[in-house]
């Protein structure tokens, strides 16, 4: 993977303003960039011990937020498969919330997939979201942004986050683009033509997902939460 350089990431617009947030909020919180294929290229494999302490915080992170549990070989396979993560600390060693992201090329197209986002329900309300969105979008800049989610409110979330970067979103009540779909399914995303992946988790991930009336849920009355369907939300140009 690119030679990311995380002491100039951490001099970008984003990254300060990022930091500059969280020092208001609470001066206690401190976020920190890792790129874990970088500092262990083996880790799928060989599962290090010190990417292992991190990992087991993404766990325990993950059953504060979602009330729920599948066990750390489903952490594990989703921090080891990524290339970049992002841990909010409070203090010097506690991970309070956590962001993985996994970056593809594939022909001329870049697709930054934002695997999965979680935050301990102390921090939820802190309105950390977007600047940790900003410097993940500006951490590799790219054609399609893909993420998961089987929550109505993250999709409305990103729905503004794309206006703000000139970008459509997908799948939408209004038709979109099937290049989405065809540029998920190049990648090995197992998505139909409404962009939802079947049994894609172990049923409904978080036990406190909201439901919402209106237009979005005309969306989500597609999906079924029990079988572990989610949407592949894209953002594309």
């Amino acid at each position: 993977m690119k030679n990311y350089n995380v002491k100039e990431i951490l001099k970008s617009d984003q990254a300060i303003a990022f930091s500059n947030y969280l020092k208001k909020i609470n001066n206690d919180l401190t976020f920190e960039i890792i790129f874990p294929k970088k500092l262990w290229p083996n880790i799928e494999k060989e599962q290090p011990d010190e990417a292992m302490q991190y990992i087991n915080q993404h766990h325990k992170v993950f059953q504060d937020s979602t009330e729920n549990d599948f066990g750390i070989d489903y952490i594990l396979g989703a921090s080891t498969s990524a290339d970049c993560w992002i841990h909010i600390k409070k203090g010097k060693d506690e991970v309070v919330g956590y962001a993985t992201n996994v970056f593809y090329k594939i022909n001329s197209q870049k697709v930054n997939f934002f695997r999965v986002t979680f935050f301990k329900q102390s921090i939820r309300q802190l309105k950390i979201y977007p600047y940790l969105q900003d410097l993940r979008i500006n951490i590799f800049p790219s054609n399609f942004i893909f993420s998961r989610t089987q929550n109505p409110v993250v999709y409305k979330i990103f729905s503004r986050f794309f206006k703000l970067y000139g970008l459509k979103i997908a799948p939408s009540l209004n038709g979109f683009d099937s290049k989405c779909i065809k540029v998920a399914r190049s990648l090995g995303f197992d998505v139909d033509d409404n962009l939802i992946i079947k049994n894609a988790v172990r049923g409904i991930v978080a036990k406190n997902t909201p439901f919402i009336e209106g237009e979005i849920d005309t969306l989500w009355k597609k999906i079924d939460l029990n079988n572990g369907d989610v949407y592949l939300v894209v953002g594309y140009k």
